[in-house]
């Protein structure tokens, strides 16, 4: 049984932008993962989990 993707989601200390990351993407960003997909700051990690409450307000990083 699966559970759906897991997520890391993160507010921009530099523009503002809320924003998550799967989980499983930690290899395909590298280094990069939980920067802003804008400004490519560092993000404040603020929720982890599945899609629910506390991760639905943060838009998708591809």
């Amino acid at each position: 049984m699966t559970w759906g993707a897991q997520y890391m989601c993160y507010t921009c200390k530099n523009c503002g932008k809320k924003y998550r990351y799967a989980i499983d993407l930690i290899g395909d960003f590298g280094a990069d993962y939980g920067k802003c997909p804008v400004c490519g700051s560092e993000g404040n990690l603020d929720a982890e989990g599945p899609v629910g409450d506390a991760t639905r307000p943060y838009e998708d990083v591809e």
